[in-house]
């Protein structure tokens, strides 16, 4: 085990931020990503809110009273997110063959068709599809860019890095909804319009940084293209000796993992669900199915929600935007606490609570007056910034960290697909259980996941690990050795590293997991 490496495990944050200040502006590119994700996740939502939308797409009542139909508003809300499962499962094989770079930049273009589909859109079909092509370009842009983050972080940087990711989808998320809120008094169709064409500047700015940014040196290996790698080694850290030693370092771990799987005869999306991979894979299923549990469908849709339940939209949008913008506070925290109290415990710690606040949600739904629904209000738009912080944080996190390198890519399309699939899942299904003219739970709708909050809970304790401080091939140790995951950081002692050299796990040396 190289020596150099081991020691960077215990730098502080902002050491390794001055070690490694390179790292950092290069991964500004995989936060475009984030850019373009967030604005689209609550514009999908939230734009069904402004009245000049409802007048272009909705329907009246028999008595009057302006509704978008619960089919519709579950399409428009949910079909972005399924073709963004269908785009993430796509970007790994594509992201292999032609590099993480030209799969981002070729789905930035595709990302920017479905825009003019949806600014143009003059029917419901046609909004539809426009959501659905820019879904899946986004499914294969975010897969990716978050893959080569995770590709080209040392080990002190990956938490950080991933949620700062998340971090700028937050802000964006925040963003968006000012846009809206900027429109949401004005009753001409170019209101919403408008809202949809900014989305332009976020897929153009991600294809033009993925244009200029290094390659991943993963990929360059694998490829069989050392030469190259070399060249991105050097524009990612910077010259040194240092560097060249992790260059070494990372094509001997890569070559025997290739190796390896030649000799076993496997590979691709299968070998995720293989040995001791598929905990790891399990894990990453769980905590991306796991955010949909603890309600976020339903606080991504908390200002139409909250429309219907009679609070004044002008007022909804600000506490909305409220609630995005303490997020941002909360998420910047937690590169600190992420680190000091660890994924696990923050995970466990925030699908508790989140299940505590979601019953008084429900309860509410009893008590009568403008009082109780300003704090439902108020409530929602404080559980959006705690599970981005404590679940949604953590999972991009542990899912970038958990698997090996040569899966890497693949485990990241997994992600991003459980991750699509849950939402398309939750926010078709959730306008059904409040909406009017369905299940019209209202506020009860908290009951639902406060239940989907002790499920995850108690799925949770064997599986989700804290896995900070540990490099891939003690990752692959501790997970071989079928340790329970709640004991992982007891390894942290030396354990761990002295284990993965003697299992011949050491690069030069490393096996099939």
């Amino acid at each position: 085990m190289n020596h150099t490496f081991e020691a960077e495990k215990n730098l502080r944050l902002i050491e390794a931020a001055k070690k490694f200040p390179l790292i950092i502006l290069w991964s500004i590119a995989a936060g475009s990503a984030g850019l373009l994700f967030g604005y689209d996740t609550v514009v999908n939502g939230a734009s069904i809110s402004m009245p000049a939308f409802e007048l272009y797409f909705g329907a009246v009542t028999s008595t009057g009273k302006l509704y978008l139909p619960s089919n519709w508003t579950a399409l428009w809300t949910s079909m972005s997110a399924l073709l963004q499962c269908i785009g993430s499962f796509g970007a790994g094989p594509i992201s292999d063959r032609i590099g993480r770079r030209y799969s981002v930049i070729g789905a930035s273009f595709i990302s920017a068709s479905g825009i003019a589909l949806q600014y143009a859109a003059d029917s419901r079909g046609m909004l539809l599809a426009g959501k659905m092509v820019n879904g899946l370009a986004i499914g294969i842009v975010l897969a990716t860019a978050t893959a080569w983050a995770s590709e080209i972080s040392p080990i002190r940087l990956r938490g950080p890095v991933q949620s700062g990711i998340v971090l700028l989808t937050v802000l964006m998320q925040a963003f968006s909804l000012l846009a809206i809120r900027q429109n949401v008094t004005n009753i001409e169709p170019h209101a919403f319009r408008l809202v949809f064409a900014i989305q332009w500047a976020f897929c153009s700015l991600t294809g033009l940084l993925f244009f200029f940014v290094p390659e991943s040196p993963v990929w360059l290996v694998l490829s069989g293209r050392e030469d190259q790698a070399k060249i991105s080694m050097r524009r990612l850290y910077g010259r040194g000796e240092v560097h060249e030693e992790r260059l070494v370092y990372l094509q001997r771990q890569i070559h025997e993992e290739a190796a390896a799987e030649h000799a076993n005869g496997i590979g691709g999306f299968l070998e995720l669900y293989k040995g001791s991979v598929l905990k790891r894979t399990l894990t990453v299923h769980l905590l991306f199915f796991g955010i949909g549990l603890a309600g976020s469908s339903f606080l991504a849709q908390s200002i139409y929600f909250l429309i219907l339940a009679g609070l004044p939209a002008v007022h909804t949008f600000d506490v909305s935007i409220g609630g995005f913008i303490l997020a941002l506070f909360t998420i910047v925290a937690s590169w600190i606490y992420l680190e000091r109290v660890g994924r696990r415990s923050l995970w466990l710690i925030g699908v508790t609570v989140n299940m505590v606040v979601m019953v008084i949600i429900g309860a509410l739904y009893y008590a009568k007056g403008k009082g109780p629904l300003w704090a439902v209000a108020i409530l929602m738009n404080v559980l959006i910034p705690w599970e981005q912080t404590t679940l949604t944080s953590v999972a991009f996190v542990i899912a970038a960290e958990i698997a090996p390198y040569r899966l890497r890519a693949k485990n990241q399309s997994l992600a991003v697909l459980s991750n699509a699939f849950t939402t398309w899942l939750f926010n078709f299904t959730v306008p059904y259980m409040y909406n009017v003219d369905s299940g019209d739970l209202g506020a009860r709708t908290g009951f639902v996941f406060a239940a989907g909050s002790l499920l995850l809970l108690i799925a949770s304790y064997p599986l989700v690990p804290d896995l900070r401080g540990f490099s891939t091939i003690e990752i692959d140790w501790l997970y071989e050795q079928k340790l329970p995951v709640r004991k992982f950081q007891e390894y942290m002692d030396g354990r761990a590293a002295r284990g993965a050299i003697e299992a011949g796990l050491e690069p030069g040396k490393e096996q099939a997991i």
